[in-house]
């Protein structure tokens, strides 16, 4: 279990020192600012709102394409011939990889969640309620949000495994893993009598188990 947190730690640590996470972690909260000062409407258009929007809109496509390219790199760099002399499982280097830059994605949401709920307070003209109301509303978005980023983050670990080309890893996360993910929000926006934040977390969870699973057993049969 200390070599699962050992690789934990180090794969956070790289994706935080990456130049694509930095510009998500101050990116994706200055955009919502921007976008406030953009709007012609001031106040009428919460940024709270528009923040579960950026989130869900561009997170997930992000989380596959990142783990799909940098999963075929390492992968064809021969990085992980040199875990085959160390005491790591290669299950810890999969699930590793997913928690680290789950943690990451859930770190550039709240900056941007939050980024939009400071602005709101300063400057929207809406009545408390109706803000708190949205507040509470963006909020539930941004964990069904996490939801479908979750299975797009295991769909790209997978992609990456199975395919040897980086361009091709990345058009497949693009097209496949952002649709995987779209299986944790539609259905529950349109069935009736049914909860969209319970659903989506439970679809979402289910499918990353499984799709992890599906990654874990193909790494484990990955000739290095």
């Amino acid at each position: 279990m200390k070599s699962l947190f050992i690789l934990l730690w180090d794969e956070f640590r790289g994706f935080a020192k990456s130049k694509t996470m930095i510009a998500m972690w101050i990116g994706m909260p200055l955009v919502v600012i921007v976008m406030h000062f953009l709007n012609p409407v001031q106040g009428d258009f919460p940024m709270t709102l528009f923040s579960g929007i950026i989130i869900a809109s561009i997170g997930g496509l992000l989380a596959a394409v990142i783990l799909s390219s940098t999963m075929a790199n390492e992968i064809n760099a021969n990085v992980y011939a040199l875990f085959l002399i160390r005491p790591v499982k290669r299950w810890q280097i999969v699930i590793a990889k997913y928690i680290a830059f789950m943690f990451s994605l859930i770190i550039a949401s709240l900056l941007s969640f939050t980024s939009g709920i400071i602005v709101d307070l300063i400057r929207s003209s809406l009545p408390s309620e109706i803000l708190k109301a949205l507040i509470r509303y963006s909020f539930e978005n941004l964990l069904i949000s996490l939801s479908a980023m979750s299975i797009a983050c295991a769909a790209g670990l997978v992609i990456g495994m199975l395919v040897k080309s980086v361009a091709m890893a990345v058009i497949l996360s693009i097209y496949l893993g952002q649709q995987m993910s779209v299986i944790a929000i539609l259905p529950g926006y349109f069935l009736e009598n049914v909860n969209p934040l319970v659903f989506s977390i439970g679809v979402g969870l289910a499918a990353t188990v499984i799709i992890l699973s599906l990654g874990i057993f193909v790494f484990q049969k990955k000739q290095f």
